[in-house]
């Protein structure tokens, strides 16, 4: 049995596998604290933070000097044929030639080891460079502090869903065993005579309406728990609950004016906006600079060795007489040998000046493109400034809004209680028909979702300013009113 147990535990994948997992009940807070570790936007952003603090320190040593150890060597090897003619001075009427056919191997190798200096005296596009690399870690780092606000917010939005959709299960719940109820009060009814057939079939029809939503409720919880534990960066066979219900968050502590002055003071994300317009702008000084002179200093020295090798030179010198009074003669061969070595030292200094004077229109283009750039920018931080002031006013609305919706909301409830109580009562005395009693409880239904998407959006636009505000420890004065 141990064994079968075992296969069986190893074969189940998928929702088996995550329905034997115990499922990680978390708080908010426990939500924020391990979403916030292990978020990979963050994670990201901090990566890309890094990328740019590297490319400061690669733009400081492009204008750094640079040693560089040289070194070249090569080897030749010579085999050549060497023909010798020469008159001698006459002696009497005897004029003698003399010649010599003979060969020699020729070895040379030549090795040179020096150190080159090359050091940049003058570059206008060096400090451009440097405030653009040091503008955009300025705005990798804003924007990752930007980047912390988004991902608490995620957070918590999850969260929040995953706590209506929870808060929604038990409105169908209540809802379905009534509308259980009211099917057998109807039957009983009916089997009295005094229902007729219509209202059997509206009392199942609304049983039916309310085990289909019920299960579009559930549905609905499972994808806000998948949700969140993406968020938080789970594993796939991982569950994830919250511990909290859904209950009013403290209210926003700041008048709208107040928010709307917070939100734009400080901003990561205008912040980050901010220094790449300033890198854009350094980019357009950049381009120009393409166009300036430019002064380096090239310094360099070493020591050379050369090494010349004969091994094999032989030579068949011959005599003849010119007036061909008699034969040549054929002296015995002879072969020799020899070598030669040295080695200097040297070294040299030059100074390099360049200056453009056309380059088909580049640096035109260049320049032009920097500068549609930098406008581009400016009017992304407009753009932004906008966008964080609606978001602020949206979010402040709905938050109040949310306040008298819940007020709402909570007194439907009562009503609709009663409401549906009063009905049923009018039903089984014969005083009303079943349609009052069905839209009583459909009433009832609707008031008590609507009090949890009320709750929700309360919380969720609380949430919204926090992070449009960077607000977090605001004081309360209460919840909403009810």
């Amino acid at each position: 049995m141990g064994a079968v147990t075992a296969v069986i535990l190893g074969l189940a994948t998928g929702p088996a596998a995550r329905a034997l997992t115990p499922p990680l009940v978390l708080s908010r807070q426990q939500a924020l604290e391990l979403g916030l570790g292990a978020s990979l936007s963050l994670r990201s952003q901090v990566l890309k933070a890094e990328e740019n603090q590297a490319l400061v320190g690669l733009a400081r040593t492009r204008f750094l000097p640079k040693l560089d150890l040289v070194a070249l060597g090569t080897f030749a090897q010579v085999n050549t044929d060497i023909g010798f003619i020469s008159n001698l001075p006459t002696i009497g009427d005897l004029s003698l030639n003399l010649g010599a056919d003979g060969s020699a191997l020729i070895n040379n190798t030549f090795v040179n080891l020096g150190l080159i200096l090359r050091m940049p005296l003058l570059d206008f596009g060096r400090s451009p460079l440097k405030q653009a690399a040091q503008a955009d870690l300025q705005a990798a780092r804003a924007e990752q502090e930007e980047q912390q606000r988004r991902a608490r917010f995620e957070i918590l939005s999850r969260y929040l869903s995953a706590q209506l959709s929870a808060a929604q299960i038990p409105v169908w719940e209540s809802s379905l065993a009534l509308s259980r109820q009211l099917l057998r009060d109807v039957n009983a009814i009916r089997r009295e005579g005094l229902a007729p057939r219509i209202d059997t079939y509206q009392a199942e029809a609304l049983l039916q309406a309310d085990l289909q939503g019920l299960a579009e409720a559930q549905a609905q919880h499972e994808i806000a728990l998948s949700g969140l534990a993406r968020v938080l960066n789970l594993a796939a066979e991982s569950r994830v609950e919250p511990a909290d219900p859904l209950q009013t968050d403290p209210a926003w502590g700041h008048s709208l004016g107040e928010s709307l002055s917070k939100a734009v003071e400080q901003r990561p994300a205008l912040e980050s906006l901010s220094q790449l317009q300033q890198a854009q702008q350094a980019n357009v000084q950049l381009a120009r600079a393409g166009r300036l002179p430019s002064v380096g200093l090239l310094v360099g020295g070493g020591i050379s060795g050369n090494w010349l090798n004969v091994p094999n030179l032989s030579a068949t010198p011959s005599v003849s007489g010119s007036s061909g009074s008699g034969a040549g003669v054929t002296l015995p061969t002879v072969n020799t040998s020899g070598s030669a070595s040295g080695s200097f030292v040297d070294w040299g200094a030059a100074i390099s000046v360049r200056q453009p004077i056309f380059d088909g229109g580049l640096s035109r283009e260049s320049i032009a493109l920097a500068q549609r750039r930098a406008a581009q920018a400016e009017i992304a931080l407009q753009q932004a400034q906008q966008a964080i002031i609606q978001n602020v006013e949206t979010w402040f609305a709905t938050h109040r809004a949310a306040a008298a919706q819940t007020a709402a909301t909570r007194a439907a409830i009562v009503a609709g209680e009663r409401s549906v109580q009063d009905a049923l009562l009018r039903y089984r005395a014969g005083l009303s028909s079943l349609t009052e009693l069905l839209v009583a409880q459909r009433n009832l239904q609707v008031a008590r979702s609507a009090e949890a998407l009320a709750i929700y959006r309360w919380n969720l636009s609380r949430a919204g300013l926090e992070l449009e505000t960077g607000l977090v420890d605001v004081p309360s004065a209460g919840g909403p009113a009810g």
